[in-house]
């Protein structure tokens, strides 16, 4: 049941694309998808199915629903000079950890960590905010708050403390 959840965020992630960001038809499959992510791993403990591949479909169900979402909202969003930047370097240090945990690990690394889980919930209400916070303050605060998140991965990935 809980990959069943996954593989429908996986599924219907792309349907943000064809929505418009702020509009009721995007928040509600918005948050329907985000209530997968919650359910799937909330079902996968009390059932006591949880694995490493339904670990790792989590994280590609993760992926295709941020990139799904950010594609759709960014064009969108009013940011300043700095924070493009911020982003890019963001998901250059997620893309170099990945790297770096499958070379020294010789599989597919992908932490669920504490911050990574504070990263996520930020992300996850972005969106829902939009109409009423300041674009660049909020996208600076989760921006500075997931670079922090993705500097700990890496340094736990190099130490070899990823279990």
């Amino acid at each position: 049941m809980a990959n069943f959840l996954t593989t429908l965020r996986i599924i219907f992630s792309p349907l943000l694309l064809s929505l418009s960001p702020l509009s009721l038809s995007f928040d509600t499959l918005y948050i329907l998808l985000g209530l997968t992510d919650i359910l799937d791993g909330f079902i996968a403990r009390k059932t006591k199915t949880t694995s490493k591949p339904g670990s790792i479909l989590d994280s590609i169900g993760d992926i295709v629903f941020c990139l799904s979402s950010f594609i759709a909202i960014y064009p969108h969003l009013q940011l300043n000079v700095y924070v493009t930047p911020l982003i890019a370097i963001i998901f250059m240090l997620r893309v170099v950890n990945i790297v770096t945990g499958y070379i020294k690990e010789k599989k597919l690394i992908l932490l669920h960590t504490a911050l990574n889980k504070v990263t996520g919930l930020l992300l996850f209400l972005f969106p829902l905010t939009l109409s009423y916070t300041p674009h660049t303050l909020s996208a600076t605060l989760i921006a500075i708050v997931a670079l922090y998140a993705s500097i700990n991965e890496g340094y736990l990935i190099w130490k070899g403390r990823i279990r």
